[in-house]
C-alpha cells in the first residue's frame, strides 16, 4: 500500500465515542483522551452524555448485528429516553421487518369473530363461484357457524382444534395485518375523495339512478375481538386478497356434507309409529 492510500483509508484527529466525531487532540483533555471522550462531551450533563453516546453507538452498529448486539438493541425499544427508544425501534424494524409482527402474533388471542364474504370465491381447483357467506368463530363455545343464503349450520369443534383454528388465523393469515397490507385506509380515502368530487361539478345535473345496493356493499368484511380487550374491523371492496380467499375456503371445508340446523331440529322431533 502506498503512503497515499495508507493516508486516505486512515481516519485523522482522535475519536469521540460520545458526539461520535474525529477531532485533534487538543480537543481531549488528558483523561478524556484516554476514556474517548472530547472536552465538549465531558462537560455536558452525566444524563445527556449518556443518551447521545448510546444513540452513537445505535447508529453505527454494523447492518449484521452478533446475538448480544441483537439483543442489546431490542432491549433498548423499551428505553425510558423517547429519543432512544424511537432510534431502536427504527433501527430494529430495518433489521427485521418481521419481528415486530410475530411480537404481535404473541398478544393476540382471537375471542370472537365474524367473517362476511361477498363475492366470488376462487376454489382449490381455479374455478370461480359467487358466494354469500357469514361465518360465526366463538372461542368459549367452540363453535363455528356459518350462514350461506338461506341455511344456517353449526360445527361444534374440540376446545384443541378450536384454538388451533383461532391460532392459524392469527399467526398463518394474519388478520390482525390486513389493514395494513390491503391498504384499507387508503381505499377509504380515495372512496370518500371521488363522492365529493361528483357531488360537486355536477350539483344543477339531474341525478343519476341508483346503482343497486350489493355494488356499493364490500366484497368481504371482518370483525374481530381478542381476549386482551383490542377490537378491529376491516373490509374491502376489491376482489379478495390471497389470504381472505384461503381463510373462506378452509372455514368452508368444516362444513364439507354437514346437515343444516333446521334440519337436525326436525330430525330430532319424535314421530310417532302410524300403522
Amino acid at each position: 500500500m502506498t503512503g497515499v492510500a495508507r493516508n486516505m483509508a486512515k481516519k485523522h484527529g482522535h475519536y469521540c465515542k460520545v458526539c461520535g466525531e474525529y477531532k485533534s487532540n487538543e480537543s481531549f483533555s488528558g483523561s478524556g483522551h484516554a476514556a474517548h471522550i472530547c472536552k465538549k462531551c465531558a462537560a455536558l450533563p452525566a444524563a445527556q452524555r449518556s443518551e447521545k453516546m448510546i444513540l452513537t453507538k445505535l447508529w453505527n452498529l454494523p447492518w449484521q448485528l452478533s446475538t448480544q448486539q441483537r439483543e442489546w438493541l431490542r432491549d433498548l425499544q423499551n428505553d425510558s429516553r423517547p429519543e432512544v427508544a424511537s432510534a431502536a425501534k427504527e433501527l430494529y424494524a430495518d433489521r427485521f421487518p418481521y419481528a415486530a409482527r410475530n411480537e404481535r402474533k404473541k398478544q393476540l388471542h382471537i375471542l370472537h369473530m365474524e367473517f362476511t364474504i361477498c363475492g366470488e370465491v376462487i376454489d382449490e381447483y381455479g374455478d370461480v363461484c359467487c358466494e354469500s357467506l357469514c361465518f360465526t368463530l366463538d372461542r368459549k363455545e367452540h363453535t363455528v357457524t356459518l350462514h350461506r343464503e338461506n341455511r344456517t349450520m353449526q360445527n361444534t369443534l374440540t376446545e384443541k382444534d378450536m384454538h388451533k383454528l383461532l391460532n392459524a388465523i392469527v399467526n398463518n393469515y394474519e388478520v390482525f395485518c390486513w389493514e395494513d397490507d390491503y391498504d384499507l385506509a387508503d381505499t377509504a380515502d380515495t372512496d370518500d375523495l371521488w363522492e365529493g368530487k361528483w357531488e360537486v361539478e355536477s350539483p344543477d345535473e339531474p341525478e343519476a339512478p341508483e346503482e343497486p345496493a350489493y355494488e356499493d356493499s364490500p366484497s368481504w368484511k371482518v370483525s374481530v375481538r381478542y381476549t386482551n380487550g383490542e377490537a378491529q374491523e376491516m373490509c374491502g371492496y376489491d376482489d379478495l386478497p390471497d389470504r381472505v380467499n384461503e381463510l373462506a375456503l378452509e372455514l368452508l371445508a368444516l362444513f364439507e356434507d354437514e346437515p343444516d340446523l333446521e334440519d337436525d331440529e326436525s330430525h330430532g322431533k319424535f314421530e310417532p309409529d302410524v300403522r
